[in-house]
């Protein structure tokens, strides 16, 4: 037999790098399989949100809101500072006088 054919796996053994391209590119693949859908909401649900809403801008309370971005659910907790009737959006002022600008067709829930 041949020595080159009794080398095992070292014939292979010089094409196994793995480069930072080809890690973010499956990161990236990985992240694209777990995002969500998003979910589509009932009437109840959308007069429940507003109704909480409203009161929370009345009284000036302390609000979570669940906003569907980017495929994933991110919650924000704050005071609402600021409704943009006609752009949709709410303004939350949230712990450290972090502003959060949030659009009312991304809210999946809102919580006092």
């Amino acid at each position: 037999m041949n020595d080159h054919l009794k080398r095992g796996n070292l014939l292979w053994e010089g094409s196994r790098m793995f480069l930072p391209e080809h890690k973010q590119s499956l990161l990236e693949r990985k992240r694209h399989k777990q995002k969500l859908p998003k979910p589509i909401l009932d009437p109840d649900k959308l007069e429940e949100m507003n109704q909480t809403l409203c009161a929370a801008m009345e009284f000036a309370q302390d609000i979570t809101v669940s906003c569907f971005q980017d495929g994933e659910i991110v919650r924000c907790t704050g005071k609402i500072c600021r409704y943009e009737e006609f752009e949709k959006t709410v303004w939350i002022k949230g712990d450290e006088d972090q502003l959060y600008k949030l659009k009312l067709d991304q809210v999946l829930d809102i919580v006092l």
